[in-house]
C-alpha cells in the first residue's frame, strides 16, 4: 500500500509540474521527494485504516510465525 500511495502522489506531482511548464531534473527530484514525504505516511495510514474497517481481517494471522528448530 505504501508503494502504491507513494507512486500516485509522485505521479500527480510530476504531472502538475509538467503541466505548469517546469521541465528538467529539478521537477522530477521535487516530485519524487514529495511522493516519499507524503506517500509513505499516507500509505501506512491507509493500510491501517483498511485493516481496521475490514470485518474479515484477523490480526493474529498477520503476526509472524515462530521459527522451528531444524
Amino acid at each position: 500500500m505504501i508503494v502504491l500511495t507513494t507512486l500516485c502522489v509522485a505521479g500527480a506531482a510530476i504531472t502538475a509540474a509538467l503541466a505548469m511548464g517546469f521541465v528538467g531534473w529539478p521537477a522530477f527530484a521535487v516530485s519524487g521527494a514529495t511522493g516519499l514525504i507524503v506517500g509513505v505516511p499516507g500509505g501506512i495510514w491507509l493500510a491501517r485504516r483498511i485493516k481496521k474497517d475490514d470485518p474479515a481481517w484477523n490480526q493474529r494471522r498477520d503476526e509472524p510465525r515462530p521459527l522451528r528448530d531444524a
